[in-house]
């Protein structure tokens, strides 16, 4: 554990001092990021409030919306590592991290963790306090119990980002696939469209995404909406998906390093 926390300490540094370098561009962009939580409250102007209330027990949209917003960002910064790990492959740089003496799936996560906490500090928290300025401040159980379902689903999320990152090291190239991921994450999930409107075969592959129970559950507890499931059911649906999630990643991560042993993982 404390080398994940060296390694996500090392990324997260290196991050800052990257979006930081250039002094006018950092600005403007956490400028954009308080403009965005203007816009979003737009959206509270072109959806029908009766039928958002009879659907999710909520009329408040920019919040619904700014939450999925949250969850789409930590959905990127799960898969960042996978990103990185395409970066070393196409510089050759590959080989070396494999043969560092750390553990290459506390490796792959430190990206993730370090892009999590780069953009929760940079881009979320200045949309928030837009959305708290005009919208009010939760309470302080809700937003314990909401955190506890954004920390599940982003841990189980991660487990997928590691995933890919094995499977990019196997196949050199997952672009397809990630497009895919991006797709369900999107359109399944209720990010923008509450599930409750999706036909039910849907709604069946929905659940078996983690994204689905903690968006769901952060917007129940922040917001009062009414849950697709039972939270109960919900919150040991991400339980047990971050355990099966786990295991399978540590399993493709072993692969790997017995792939790397024997024929190793360049681009050649």
């Amino acid at each position: 554990m404390n080398s994940l926390l060296r390694l996500t300490f090392m990324s997260s540094w290196r991050r800052i001092k990257e979006i930081t370098r250039y002094k006018v561009n950092f600005a403007l962009d956490t400028v954009m990021n308080f403009v965005w939580g203007l816009g979003i409250l737009v959206f509270a102007a072109v959806i029908d409030p009766v039928k958002l209330q009879d659907s999710i027990g909520s009329t408040n949209y920019p919040l619904f919306l700014l939450i999925g917003v949250a969850f789409q960002a930590y959905t990127g910064a799960s898969t960042y590592g996978a990103w990185e790990i395409h970066d070393e492959l196409t510089k050759g740089q590959i080989e070396y991290t494999f043969a560092s003496p750390v553990s290459r799936y506390f490796y792959i996560l430190s990206h993730a963790l370090s892009q999590a906490i780069i953009g929760t500090i940079f881009s979320l928290l200045p949309m928030f306090a837009i959305a708290t300025l005009f919208l009010g401040l939760p309470s302080l159980w809700a937003m314990a119990m909401a955190s506890i379902s954004v920390t599940l689903t982003f841990l189980a999320l991660c487990q997928i980002g590691v995933i890919i990152s094995s499977t990019l090291l196997v196949l050199k190239n997952v672009s397809a696939i990630m497009s895919f991921f991006n797709f369900l994450q999107q359109i399944v999930t209720g990010m923008l469209v509450p599930v409750q409107f999706l036909p039910e075969p849907i709604k069946a592959l929905a659940f078996v995404i983690p994204f689905t129970h903690g968006m769901d559950l952060a917007r129940h507890f922040i917001l009062g909406t009414a849950t697709i499931w039972p939270v109960e059911v919900e919150l040991g649906a991400l339980v047990a998906l971050l355990i099966v999630l786990s295991a399978l990643a540590k399993l493709s991560t072993s692969y790997l390093e017995r792939k790397a042993k024997r024929e190793g993982l360049s681009l050649a």
